[in-house]
């Protein structure tokens, strides 16, 4: 029962909750100690198409990165490449060839992850890939969804592609241990070559679901280090490999004491209400992963937003599931105010939520009525007495929509995007008795930034971006900023916000831009 492989993956699947930012020595130490396990298959990241998005070593795994490592001999390193970037357009099998480059002596293995009606357009990537001389996995997502007819048809076609083994990921993380025994039947009637499962913990069955596999013939089995994976992770490697009674298991806790532990207790992984909610319901658990890692909403949000989800086909994880930037903030920009008739000379504070301003609450309301500012609470920011804010502005289609009952409630002018919205987004905003101002958003698709007289280019819809160019374009006398202080580099969402703060600052001429908790921000803030 006992006798399968282990293959781990945690730098790879880890990689959704840190942006793949692991540093050189950290994949050196990694690769250091798996090795002296009996795991001797490690995929190291994706070899994701290049985009200009924010994305660590593990994300490309690139042949640069490869090459500075000192890999022991006793490890088959090898790489996942989405389906989807190999069937974006054109040739999939240039697509191919483009995204791996030359042959990497150091890649023994390649993994494509499809989903079923993917699989029948790789035909000739897989016979590349094992002329190529490389070991070629196949990973089937969202096997839960499977019936025997597909089964059958992409077994019958997959069986000449001479595969190391053919994966069968449990995406959606809704498996038990008898679905997985019916699942890995029906595949034994076509398919005599070895198989592997790829578990997702969403209801904490990830492994005995594991188990139940290795019972029925299942020779592969993924792990990843304290189950680092995306949404609420994976198959623990620690306990996959105190199953199989390995000794060596010192080594995977000597990893967690100098690095996992820590990023457990900074993403904070795992199963929990959310993400069963959203297996129950065979809801993509990136949509979770998302909510909860989305400083800007609370508990109460995550259930309504995943509530409306449940309507709708929410298996594959689609942003314009949801209201998102991308499938709003297009085409032609438009606003009806214009900032200039209103804050030309003004002194404006944009307060955000960081913890800093709790600390000079009493200061900084006392320096508000000094210096007579015009007080912009980002969003539903709360942390000074509502007496002194004048303006709310928010511009992300998802927090207008989970905020719109605080809207409804404040009677605080709010400036938004209101022109670009599509009418359903509307109907979630309260402007009845309410003073809208109206200045556009526009995504720009090259990280440029534009400020214009009724709306902004930007590339990315943060509030305190957006926010800054309203008051840019309003030829404001000062800008301070407070609580923009929650913010830790490293972090994905947080490096984009500290990115663009950066380059934001060429705009500002003859305005004086401070931050009045200088000392709460990071250091790469304080030359703003």
């Amino acid at each position: 029962m006992k006798s399968f492989n282990i293959l781990d993956c945690t730098l790879r699947d880890g990689g959704y909750y840190n942006n793949w930012t692991f540093s050189n020595s950290f994949i050196q130490e990694y690769i250091n100690k798996i090795s002296k396990t009996n795991i001797s298959y490690v995929e190291l990241g994706f070899r994701f198409k290049e985009n200009k998005s924010f994305k660590g070593n593990t994300a490309y795994t690139s042949d640069k990165l490869l090459s500075s490592l000192n890999i022991p001999k006793n490890l088959n390193i090898g790489i996942m490449i989405n389906a989807s970037d190999l069937c974006d357009n054109g040739s999939v099998l240039n697509n191919l060839k483009n995204i791996l480059g030359k042959k990497n002596r150091l890649i023994k293995f390649i993994r494509l992850a499809c989903h079923f009606e993917e699989a029948f357009k790789l035909g000739a990537c897989l016979k590349w890939l094992h002329n190529q001389n490389y070991e070629v996995f196949l990973n089937i997502m969202q096997i839960s969804e499977a019936n025997e007819k597909y089964i059958k048809n992409v077994c019958n076609f997959l069986k000449n592609y001479n595969l190391k083994a053919l994966y069968l990921a449990d995406s959606l993380g809704s498996l038990n241990n008898s679905d997985i025994a019916q699942i890995i039947k029906k595949f034994n009637k076509y398919w005599t070559q070895p198989l592997g499962l790829h578990a997702h913990n969403n209801l904490g069955l990830a492994f005995s679901n594991s188990i139940a596999a290795v019972k029925h013939g299942v020779k592969w089995i993924d792990s990843t280090i304290l189950g680092m994976g995306r949404g609420p992770g994976n198959l623990l490697t620690e306990k996959i490999l105190k199953f199989k009674s390995e000794k060596n298991i010192k080594y995977i806790n000597q990893l967690n004491s100098l690095f996992f532990n820590s990023l457990l207790t900074k993403y904070n992984w795992g199963p929990n209400k959310y993400y069963k909610y959203a297996a129950i319901n065979k809801i993509h658990p990136t949509f979770v992963q998302e909510i909860l890692s989305d400083k800007r909403y609370t508990t109460k949000d995550y259930m309504r937003i995943l509530e409306s989800l449940k309507d709708k086909e929410s298996k594959k994880y689609n942003p314009n599931k949801l209201f998102t930037p991308n499938n709003i903030f297009f085409g032609k920009a438009s606003g009806s105010f214009l900032p200039i008739n209103f804050f030309i000379g003004k002194k404006i504070l944009i307060l955000g939520p960081g913890n800093s301003v709790e600390k000079i609450k009493n200061k900084l309301e006392t320096y508000i009525e000094k210096e007579k500012l015009f007080v912009v609470a980002l969003n539903t920011t709360s942390n000074i007495d509502e007496k002194y804010i004048n303006l709310r502005v928010a511009c992300h289609p998802l927090r207008l929509n989970s905020d719109s009952i605080f809207y409804k409630n404040s009677k605080i002018p709010l400036a938004i995007p209101f022109s670009m919205l599509p009418s359903k987004l509307k109907d979630f905003i309260p402007i009845e008795n309410k003073i809208i101002f109206d200045y556009g958003l526009k995504l720009s698709k090259n990280n440029k930034i534009k400020i214009r007289s009724s709306y902004c280019e930007i590339p990315t819809p943060l509030a305190v971006i957006y926010s800054l160019c309203i008051f840019i374009s309003g030829k404001a006398k000062s800008i301070f900023l407070a609580g923009i202080d929650g913010h830790t580099l490293g972090d994905p969402h947080n490096d984009e916000t500290f990115f663009y703060l950066k380059k934001i600052k060429f705009f500002i001429k003859n305005i004086s831009l401070v931050s009045l908790t200088k000392s709460n921000l990071p250091i790469a803030y304080r030359n703003l």
